[in-house]
């Protein structure tokens, strides 16, 4: 039996659990979802059975290692999946020492090493953390068996408030996105416009956001936002393995004027020049 943990805010379940159904389906092996707090169960027709941990006291999810230990003790799942996001890692470490943070998992589990260099394919049984954006959701409407279970859990934490970070746009969502890199740092207006033309939003490489020039939501990359959009138009990026891990789009369009930079490795199409020169163009033959 593999055990996915359903990640929720404020009733609502996100989407990387639907990702981590997605691929427990795939494995082919009995799927139970547990679901701590009061939260909507929705969605999670790709389950066998949903474990519902309910109260209101476990909506604080400094409380959900004690109940997801306790039902691991219980259940005994050949494989837990949790999702590689600040909750999940809080969660994870609190449970075992020892996990595996993947972004792909078969008979063996497919890791990001040195630095994202390299691929390794690791065998391990335990809490897997899967990344972000590493598959399409799956989310399935209808009946699923729902077993109400109680946990007695004798720790006393008190959530005392839910700081929410400022994000003017989800670059998550979006279908084109229009990343800006230290070479194009001089023409963001025209990214926006350019993303604009496009339906698209504007998202950036890290130094970008270190200096301040566009905010943390819009950072792409393994210390930023996974992103799988229908096109990503990378502007001046070198790609950087830090950046390039968060790039999960169907198809890159690389501007870069170093012909050597890695971004176009993992660039369905991409143009050696001056991103100021291009840019412009690119604008005036879609207007």
């Amino acid at each position: 039996m593999i055990l996915v943990y359903a990640e929720t805010f404020e009733g609502k379940i996100s989407d990387v659990t639907f990702e981590l159904l997605r691929k427990a389906r795939e494995l082919g092996d009995e799927i139970w979802t547990v679901v701590i707090g009061n939260a909507e169960i929705e969605g999670l027709g790709a389950s066998d059975k949903v474990i519902h941990v309910e109260g209101e006291r476990f909506n604080n999810p400094a409380l959900h290692r004690y109940v997801l230990r306790k039902l691991i003790e219980k259940y005994k799942p050949k494989k837990i999946l949790i999702g590689n996001t600040p909750i999940g890692i809080d969660l994870a470490l609190g449970i075992m020492p020892t996990l595996v943070s993947c972004v792909d998992l078969d008979s063996k589990a497919k890791v990001v090493s040195y630095g994202g260099k390299v691929f390794v394919e690791v065998e391990f049984e335990g809490i897997y953390l899967i990344n972000r954006g590493s598959f399409e959701p799956l989310k399935v409407d209808g009946e699923v068996e729902v077993e109400k279970v109680s946990i007695d859990v004798d720790k006393e934490i008190e959530l005392l408030d839910v700081i929410k970070p400022e994000v003017d746009v989800d670059i998550t969502k979006a279908d084109v996105v229009v990343g800006v890199g230290r070479g194009a740092q001089n023409i963001v207006d025209l990214a926006e416009d350019l993303a604009e033309s496009l339906g698209g939003v504007v998202g950036a490489s890290r130094p970008l956001v270190d200096q301040g020039i566009l905010p943390p939501s819009r950072q792409v990359g393994r210390s930023g936002r996974t992103i799988s959009p229908k096109l990503y138009l990378a502007l001046g990026i070198s790609g950087a393995m830090e950046h390039v891990e968060g790039v999960k789009a169907k198809n890159v369009i690389a501007i870069n004027k170093d012909r050597k930079a890695p971004i176009f490795r993992i660039s369905r199409y991409g143009v050696v020049g001056d991103v100021e020169e291009i840019v412009p163009l690119l604008l005036e033959r879609l207007r």
